[in-house]
């Protein structure tokens, strides 16, 4: 730290306060509005302990300290350990101790999840320390030293574009900068945008805090980017459920743990391997009980691992991602499977295809500069490599996928049939393939016993999911991290017209990704017609004019 003559500090490093700034920042700043607590800029948990009285956990310490440290801080949080009570007094501690500071809060809508939850616990700081804020305007969402100084809400409209809710958030600056949103995770991407365009320079602090209920959101690729420094706030780790004793009333307790832990997980069976979905009982809670909702009392817990049964234990317990979310399209567990077979049955036989099989390839068709051509073959249960390249010429791109065909004696290729693409498939037939443009946009060919699906994509998306999570499975994928994620990413809804299942459209893959699912949408396409293509195998391969003919009725 730092002062000058005035006292005023800057922390270590920054070099943001000059003599002359600080000297005009302290003649527009009584003493008693800000000197007081300047000490604590560098103590954001003296601050709480010292100024509010506030019980910290470990993790709530981390998460003060990591706003301290870091630009971007994403607090991923169970339920009930405390990330919203103390947001509510991270905002009061900057404001106090940085002059000029500026703080804007928000929430995902609807505009009560900002006004009664986040402003409810600054609101409830105002109320129990008035001498604190006796110098400041305090109004609905809204604590101003003066109008260069403030804390305050911003709302995020539910209606409007997505330009006019980013602008809402751009061109905020002051010497000292923090943003603070709530259910972070279901904020719009424009948001964040607009935010990051405020974070150029100074001392500029982001914190996020959601529960990790799924991993298909804006702050997650934020975290797969390594964008941010994270904090995960447990149960486990929450002093209540390590004692059992009620040391911070209104958070989580040890019982409704323990409930939790028996409804939404199992013993192992015998021979059953820790897996992803597993955890390990902490030692505390060896031996506890709880008293279930139905009046019954559960079994003591027994020492070991558990395998968890219900998505909601991993973000309402241990504070994580599920490895499958809620309406995630394949789960991380089916694709992880998989790529272990690749790995046994490379290690046994080579990269060569399972003998007497041959494959059905798929073509997805590179349609901006950045994106590649991805030509991905499927040998029944197995898939070498997929073939890549970039060039966004349909001759040259159909040139190179008429060689990838007749060189692996493929049965057919299903081709991206919409944009450029659609030269491509009657190119490589002109060349002898057994090639068809397949428009994804298309009715669906199939149905579910009960469902059906919006268009061709969605059911060829789910015939995919079926390969890998089918339980007698013999799906292997190869060690691509790309294409890894690429699976990992869709979701599926009804949609609200219809009813119909719809898959996660390819523009919001390509926004979440940061480019287009080129491998997975390539293996995808291997899915449109099977029983055709053994057809094609049984006769040898079917002559041009069969599928000039077949195609021409797509």
């Amino acid at each position: 730290m730092f002062t000058n003559d005035q006292g005023l500090k800057a922390p270590k490093g920054k070099g943001l306060l000059t003599t002359d700034l600080l000297a005009k920042l302290a003649s527009d700043l009584s003493a008693d509005d800000f000197v007081e607590y300047s000490h604590y800029q560098d103590d954001p948990v003296g601050f709480m302990k010292d100024e509010l009285q506030v019980t910290m956990t470990e993790d709530i310490i981390t998460l003060c300290n990591s706003v301290r440290d870091n630009k971007i801080t994403i607090a991923r949080s169970a339920n009930a350990t405390g990330k919203t009570f103390i947001a509510g007094r991270i905002a009061p501690w900057f404001f106090k101790a940085f002059p000029g500071s500026k703080v804007y809060t928000a929430a995902a809508p609807p505009e009560s999840n900002l006004k009664r939850v986040l402003w409810g616990e600054i609101g409830s700081v105002v109320y129990e320390y008035p001498d604190m804020f006796v110098n400041d305007k305090v109004t609905t969402m809204h604590i101003e030293r003066n109008p260069d100084s403030f804390i305050t809400g911003v709302t995020i409209p539910m209606t409007g574009s997505p330009e006019q809710r980013e602008e809402r958030f751009s061109g905020k600056h002051a010497p000292f900068l923090l943003f603070i949103i709530d259910e972070g995770n279901a904020v719009p991407q424009e948001v964040y945008k607009g935010i990051e365009s405020c974070m150029s320079g100074g001392y500029v602090r982001l914190l996020i805090l959601f529960n990790p209920r799924t991993s298909d959101g804006p702050v997650s690729l934020m975290e797969r980017q390594d964008e941010a420094n994270i904090v995960v706030l447990t149960a486990f780790n929450h002093p209540n459920v390590k004692t059992g004793r009620d040391i911070i009333p209104g958070a989580v307790t040890r019982e409704v743990t323990v409930d939790r832990i028996n409804r939404w997980s199992r013993e192992l069976v015998e021979g059953e391997d820790t897996a992803e979905e597993c955890f390990e009982v902490p030692d505390f809670l060896v031996g506890e009980t709880a008293i279930a909702p139905n009046g019954e009392n559960h079994p003591p817990l027994q020492p070991g691992w558990r395998k968890v049964t219900e998505p909601a234990f991993y973000y309402m317990v241990l504070g994580v991602y599920p490895p499958q979310s809620e309406n995630q399209l394949i789960s991380r567990s089916a694709i992880a499977d998989a790529r272990t077979r690749w790995d046994i049955y490379v290690s046994q036989n080579g990269e060569v295809p399972p003998e007497g099989v041959r494959p059905i390839a798929g073509l997805d068709i590179a349609e901006f500069g950045k994106d590649s051509n991805a030509f991905a073959m499927r040998y029944g249960g197995w898939v070498p490599k997929i073939e890549t390249w970039g060039d966004v010429d349909p001759i040259a791109s159909g040139d190179v996928a008429a060689q990838l065909h007749k060189q692996n004696r493929t049965l057919v290729t299903f081709v991206d049939g919409i944009g450029i693409g659609a030269a491509v498939a009657p190119y490589m037939r002109r060349k002898n393939c057994v090639a068809s443009s397949i428009k994804v946009s298309m009715k669906p060919t199939k149905k579910l016993e009960m469902d059906e699906f919006y268009q061709l994509r969605d059911q060829l998306w789910w015939e995919l999911k079926k390969w890998l999570e089918n339980e007698e499975s013999i799906a292997m994928i190869p060690p691509d991290v790309r294409l890894v994620e690429e699976l990992s990413i869709p979701s599926y809804m009804k949609d609200r017209r219809s009813g119909k299942i719809k898959v996660t459209d390819k523009d919001t893959m390509r926004d979440k990704l940061k480019r287009s699912p080129d491998r997975a949408e390539a293996l995808m396409f291997t899915f449109f017609n099977e029983g055709l293509a053994r057809t094609f195998d049984d006769i040898g391969g079917a002559p041009v004019d069969m599928v000039n003919t077949w195609s021409s009725h797509l």
